[in-house]
């Protein structure tokens, strides 16, 4: 009994223990666990953080040279967050990949969303400045010069504007726009004379490269002062250089006129009476009376580049200062024509002259030529002298040497026999109607009707409607009505041209309603004023087979006329005229005098009045006892879109 109790008495206590030490382990486990941190719980990602963790990675590749990952690495950046502010910077990345992988294009299209999307953007003013670069490295000069030039305008920091100005001078050069460059140059801010003289002989520099046509620009904008003055003289001296000694000698009196005390005006005196002496050490002077001022300048020059490649041509046949060209401007008052020739006669005491241009001024200048005895060998004037003179010779194509040449090679050459005429009602139309008609009539053939239109007439429906009229009381007839055109019959004309002589315009015009008219199958004639390549696009298909006349054509196979066009085109970068043509073998037929010892006008003007058989472009030349140097013109015809040769 006592046994079992003291047995449970054992056992409570054991248990109790047990419990006791569970409990006190429990504690210090509790206790242990609570005393440490509760783990790290890892915060949730925002979209702005990724968005810049893409960012840092694509800059860092692109630092690192792997263009490849940086690209891929901002256009997932602008995938998955499409409206991230960070996309200025993201387009910016772009734009500097592209440019270094020579992509201007799509650097202009990233640099531009930077500005369109974030004006107000801290890298706004460097992609201004960095798309100025695209478009110069483009060639988009035009696109690149406003960008600099508003940067320029609105930097605080004259240093900068300095930078901005060298970098538009730089950029307007690569145009080629000298002029431009010149005059942002002048914007330069300086303080110092040192940075002024740098200005001006960095502007110096320019206006020695520029062409003639930039320093005239220039001297028009700064007409009475810096660069103005320093554009002219290098100008002046530009047509020294080229032995252009009228146009120095122009110059340099203009020169004078505008600044009077210029610091360079004793030395530009010095050119003009050294340009004076140059002229009289020559052997021999031919004069030249041109308009080379106001509306004819352009054809004054003309004659006088002719006259210059002729001589320049000989230099090589004669001695050095053989031979010098005088040259007066006839444009302005009729006094000038006759001071110019009175000059040329009696201070320069020229052996000939070529000029003047028009039939008027020659008729006014051959008195004094008869009285100084100085051939006057005109290039261009084209109307009938109202009287002979001993001293006047003409070499250029004549309304009646047209009208002649192509009526001969229609009857005599295409067998032609029957003629239209449509003209204009002036007095060169009325002319070359009344020659046409003599000469076609004088060969056998016969004028079936004649009409004229207003000069500035379009519409010629009447004209061509009484030819056709006229035509059918003599050879035309109406044939059977055809099914296509029901009762209309059809009209088949009884002659075998049509003479225009006209202009290109109203040639072209004329042609296209003849075959509205039913006009078909007919030549067309004409005279040197169809010689326009605008021919083609006015007449088109009507004008094919045209036939026309001219004193000179720059496409012929022989072999002196190749040579003329090539060295004309050389020198003045243009194609050669008419009358640059005959004012060529003018100067050639007068340095063929002179070659031969003839070096009085007396003996110049009886060596080419005897000339026979010349070789010039304009053709084989001979003179004739009228007085006149007569030559056979080239026959052109129209076709497939060409002028062509035909004799």
């Amino acid at each position: 009994m006592k046994t079992t109790i003291l047995s449970k008495r054992l056992y409570a206590r054991r248990t109790a223990g047990i419990i006791s030490t569970a409990l006190i382990l429990g504690f210090v486990l509790y206790a242990s666990v609570s005393a440490q941190e509760p783990p790290a719980v890892e915060p949730p990602v925002t979209p702005e953080a990724d968005a810049q963790q893409l960012l840092d990675k694509a800059v860092a590749a692109a630092g690192a040279g792997d263009l490849e990952q940086a690209q891929l690495t901002y256009q997932l950046l602008l995938t998955t967050y499409p409206q991230s502010p960070l996309r200025d910077q993201v387009y910016f990345g772009l734009a500097q990949i592209s440019r270094q992988q020579k992509n201007e294009t799509d650097a202009v299209v990233q640099y531009q969303k930077i500005l369109n999307e974030f004006p107000n953007s801290p890298l706004a003013e460097r992609s201004r400045n960095e798309m100025a670069e695209s478009f110069v490295d483009l060639g988009q000069y035009d696109n690149a010069l406003p960008i600099l030039q508003l940067e320029r305008n609105q930097s605080p920091d004259p240093a900068a504007r300095q930078v901005l100005t060298d970098r538009i001078v730089e950029v307007l050069l690569k145009k080629k726009d000298r002029v431009q460059a010149v005059t942002e140059l002048l914007k330069k801010e300086w303080s110092r004379e040192e940075e002024k003289r740098v200005i001006e002989d960095r502007v110096q520099e320019l206006l020695d490269q520029s062409s003639r046509p930039d320093l005239e620009e220039l001297i028009r904008q700064f007409p009475k002062g810096y660069p103005g003055d320093s554009a002219l003289l290098k100008l002046a001296d530009l047509y020294e250089s080229a032995r252009e000694y009228y146009e120095a000698d122009r110059e340099w009196r203009r020169f004078l006129s505008i600044y009077p005390k210029h610091r360079a005006a004793s030395k530009v005196r010095g050119k003009i009476v050294a340009i004076k002496q140059l002229y009289l050490s020559r052997r021999a002077l031919i004069g030249a009376l041109l308009p080379l001022s106001g509306r004819l300048k352009p054809f004054g020059q003309q004659v006088l580049n002719g006259i210059r490649l002729a001589v320049d041509s000989m230099s090589d046949a004669v001695p050095e200062k053989f031979v010098g060209v005088v040259v007066k401007d006839t444009e302005g008052e009729a006094i000038a024509l006759q001071v110019g020739l009175e000059e040329l006669a009696r201070e320069y005491r020229v052996s000939a002259i070529i000029g003047p241009m028009l039939s008027r001024q020659v008729a006014a200048a051959a008195p004094r030529a008869d009285a100084y005895r100085i051939p006057l060998l005109t290039p261009t004037a084209s109307e009938e002298w109202p009287r002979p003179w001993k001293y006047v010779l003409r070499n250029s194509i004549t309304n009646r040497q047209q009208a002649r040449e192509v009526a001969a090679y229609a009857v005599n050459v295409l067998n032609l026999k029957r003629f239209c005429i449509l003209y204009s009602d002036d007095g060169y139309g009325l002319e070359m109607m009344r020659a046409f008609s003599e000469e076609a009539v004088k060969l056998g053939g016969e004028i079936i009707a004649r009409s004229s239109y207003d000069p500035l007439a379009t519409d010629f429906g009447p004209q061509i409607k009484y030819l056709k009229e006229v035509d059918l009381t003599k050879y035309g007839f109406l044939g059977p009505p055809t099914r296509q055109k029901g009762d209309i019959r059809e009209y088949k004309p009884g002659f075998d041209a049509v003479f225009l002589p006209s202009d290109y315009d109203q040639a072209g015009l004329i042609a296209a309603q003849l075959a509205f008219y039913s006009i078909e199958g007919v030549t067309l004639l004409g005279t040197n004023g169809w010689n326009s390549q605008d021919l083609f696009r006015i007449g088109g298909k009507y004008i094919d087979g045209g036939i026309f006349v001219d004193g000179f054509f720059p496409g012929s196979t022989d072999p002196s006329v190749r040579f003329f066009v090539e060295r004309y085109r050389n020198r003045y970068d243009e194609e050669p005229t008419l009358l640059a043509a005959q004012a060529y073998d003018a100067a050639g037929m007068i340095l063929k005098a002179l070659q031969q010892g003839a070096v009085t006008g007396e003996a110049v003007r009886d060596f080419v009045g005897r000339i026979q058989n010349f070789s010039g472009v304009t053709g084989s030349i001979s003179s004739t006892p009228e007085g006149e140097l007569s030559k056979r013109l080239y026959i052109i015809q129209v076709k497939d879109g060409k002028f062509v040769q035909i004799n």
